[in-house]
């Protein structure tokens, strides 16, 4: 188990979560950070829609010590990295790992969840490069997973008075918001994304409810500064800001 060559053994939050991933294939990003630094507790029970190797799923239950979850994730070797990583962190009381479908009938119950939070594939078919690895074509593209039919899974997964928080690409905002919409839910919170404080927004951070009334719009999150993490950043990370 020590000599897995094809596995990284990483941590996140100063090594209070821990994170097994594959060395080539789809590996987490900042934005699973980012989106659990923004979405605020309790989180009860939550969905995590396409967990991949689980690090969202392990952050909110790092963030909420009376939060449990379930993740769902359609590539089989990242939902077994999940399944490991969720007792790596102790977790195995708290986070059920579903390696499937998210839209396959009967894998989500309905209206049973008070928080779906996902980081979706998120760049249409036809934009950018395909990656050669189908590991992050799947986790990057919309290939298996649409926004129209990830918004389908959250409604139908949430209870009233549910949350929906996502990480999404500033550029696609007006379709998120659209299909928010059509679903009968609106953006209460959100929050730009910018790499660098003059830059244009590359990200966005959205928490939304089944209930109308005008969104708060919070300031950009600066992701770097003078050379490194800004403190916003750093304190998502666990560390001193």
């Amino acid at each position: 188990m020590q000599n897995e060559p094809e596995i990284t053994r990483d941590t996140l939050l100063r090594g209070r979560v821990k994170l097994l991933q594959p060395r080539h294939g789809f590996r987490s990003s900042l934005d699973p950070v980012l989106l659990a630094g923004f979405v605020a507790p309790p989180f009860g029970r939550f969905l995590d829609i396409g967990c991949a190797s689980g690090a969202l799923s392990f952050l909110l239950l790092a963030h909420d010590e009376a939060a449990t979850g379930v993740g769902v994730e359609l590539q089989p070797r990242l939902a077994a990295l999940a399944a490991r990583g969720r007792l790596d962190n102790g977790f195995s009381d708290r986070l059920q790992v579903v390696a499937g479908d998210v839209r396959a009938r009967g894998t989500v119950a309905a209206g049973t969840f008070d928080l779906v939070a996902t980081n979706p594939p998120f760049r249409p078919l036809g934009t950018g490069v395909l990656p050669p690895l189908s590991e992050k074509a799947l986790a990057n593209h919309e290939v298996s997973l649409a926004l129209a039919e990830w918004l389908d899974v959250a409604a139908l997964a949430l209870r009233d008075g549910g949350r929906l928080a996502t990480v999404f690409p500033f550029d696609r905002w007006d379709d998120l918001r659209a299909g928010l919409s059509a679903r009968g839910f609106c953006a209460v919170r959100f929050r730009p994304v910018v790499a660098r404080a003059d830059d244009v927004p590359h990200r966005i951070l959205v928490e939304a409810r089944r209930a109308p009334g005008a969104a708060i719009a919070e300031p950009p999150l600066v992701v770097h500064e003078q050379g490194g993490y800004s403190a916003d950043v750093r304190r998502m990370l666990g560390e001193h800001a």
